[in-house]
């Protein structure tokens, strides 16, 4: 790719930049001869190393921040200063992968994100559209290696070309706050966006809440043109937080709420199966909307990527909310594993905010006749604040509670669950998952349930640098002999 083809006359200088570029990296380990090297890394010493191996590798050039120190770094190549290395790495993604699918969403909230995304594509694909999701479960159509939730521009872009290419024009992608903070969804034609929930997570990263909320605004404000769709969840973002809806420029803004809103949720029942049914008014017009999901927030989820997959032309709102009985279970999200016997089922959540472990309980809590039994953890090296918090939850809601690890990462597993513990015969401490779920297990009886939460899809636990294998499913399955 020349110099040219590359920077599409965006008016910006890059002195010295060769004419001729084989590719970009962000990974100074895999940079090939003749690749632009993105430096990312903040801490001096690291980044000199990296910014050398990249060199002696065979990059052409450099991109780093105009703040950063040439000193020690081997000049034989350029090395271009810009204010954003993120914002430009973002930018000459979208050029080195010029291909776009047609219509492109972008999903973000605190909670529900990945329902909201699989549901979207289970519509388009209902109706006959070829369709693709892009989130924490991965890539629908590309096997990636990929834990990230919203992958780097590069990957992002790569991916966008690629499914462009194979004409699945249509694709939802889970922008996380920290996707959204670092410019990994700039430059991507966006035909609509949802904004799902709202509450506590990630303070460890954004510090406090209007940081957090400032960085989801983003999508709104900043990143969605006029003629985009936009999708409001207002049930689950509290009233508080809804000013900033005035400002956003769409054409198309679709809200849900209890009243004053585009989509009125007006009354929930129940079918004679448990599963949940919905009384809406939409334009005037009075549905009887029947949902395959006994908890409302999934509910309210499958309502929300209605909504979503209404930005092709091609599908109705109105059929969509009526064939939403049709949408089949997201992995890790409120799955049911298996039953002890015809009266206990157990179940496996990614719960791992207050506010989600709270839904899920509370909608466990509605079909469970006798007790309710909670397996869970909290993450190591991530928002400490919130676990006091998913702990005083656990008390209210489970009757039974055993506090076992969940990706501790650096941190002392043992400090971690001193955090969640509370000095009650209600809540017994095993740091093993596997025992941990074992011990739950051979607690139920007729009429409990058991959830399991935290790891929700994940196959792994981490413990320092060891990613160890480890399935909520698999341990449930190989405790029943199943």
């Amino acid at each position: 790719m020349t110099k040219k083809q590359l920077l599409n006359n965006k008016e910006i200088s890059y002195y010295g930049l060769p004419n001729d570029v084989s590719g970009i990296s962000i990974d100074s380990r895999k940079v090939n001869k003749g690749d632009i090297f993105f430096l990312l890394e903040k801490k001096p010493s690291v980044a000199i190393k990296y910014i050398n191996q990249a060199i002696d590798k065979g990059a052409a050039a450099v991109i780093l921040s105009s703040t950063f120190n040439n000193k020690n770094i081997k000049n034989i190549i350029p090395i271009i200063k810009v204010d954003s290395v993120r914002k430009e790495l973002s930018f000459i993604s979208s050029r080195f992968f010029p291909n776009q699918p047609k219509t492109i969403a972008a999903i973000t909230g605190t909670n529900g994100k990945t329902s909201v995304a699989k549901f979207t594509e289970q519509i388009w694909e209902q109706s006959g559209i070829p369709s693709a999701s892009i989130g924490t479960l991965g890539n629908s159509k590309i096997k990636l290696d990929s834990t990230l939730t919203t992958p780097d521009p590069i990957s992002l872009h790569k991916q966008l070309n690629q499914l462009a290419i194979r004409d699945c024009n249509n694709v939802i992608i889970e922008a996380s706050s920290h996707g959204l903070d670092q410019h990994r969804i700039d430059n991507i034609k966006l035909s609509g966006a949802a904004f799902v929930s709202f509450s506590r997570d990630h303070l460890d990263y954004h510090k406090n809440m209007q940081q957090y909320l400032n960085t989801k605004k983003r999508l709104f404000l900043e990143l969605i043109k006029e003629d985009s769709t936009v999708v409001m969840n207002l049930l689950g973002i509290q009233k508080r937080y809804h000013s900033f809806i005035n400002d956003i420029q769409s054409k198309r803004l679709i809200t849900i709420g209890k009243s004053h809103s585009t989509i009125n949720i007006l009354e929930v029942s129940r079918s004679i199966d448990k599963k949940i049914n919905l009384k809406i008014n939409i334009d005037d017009k009075l549905l009887n909307i029947e949902t395959p999901f006994f908890a409302l927030f999934q509910s309210i989820n499958a309502v929300i990527a209605a909504c979503v997959s209404s930005i092709d032309s091609r599908v109705s709102l109105i059929d969509s909310l009526m064939d939403l009985v049709s949408l089949k279970d997201i992995t890790g999200r409120l799955e049911f594993v298996a039953s002890k016997d015809k009266y206990i089922d157990i179940y496996v959540d990614y719960a791992h905010t207050p506010s989600a472990m709270k839904s899920v309980l509370e909608s466990l809590r509605l079909i469970t006749k006798n007790n309710l039994i909670l397996v869970f953890g909290a993450g190591g090296d991530r928002d400490k604040g919130k676990r006091k918090l998913m702990r005083d939850i656990a008390k209210y809601f489970a009757n039974l509670v055993i506090v076992t690890d969940d990706n501790p990462r650096y941190e002392d597993p043992k400090n971690i669950r001193d955090q969640l513990m509370i000095d009650t015969d209600n809540f017994i401490e095993i740091p093993d998952r596997f025992e941990a779920i074992k011990y739950a297990i051979t607690k139920l009886k007729r009429g409990d349930n058991l959830i399991i939460c935290g790891k929700g899809h994940e196959d792994y636990m981490l413990y320092k640098d060891a990613k160890i294998f480890f399935s909520d499913q698999q341990a449930v399955k190989t405790i029943l002999n199943l």
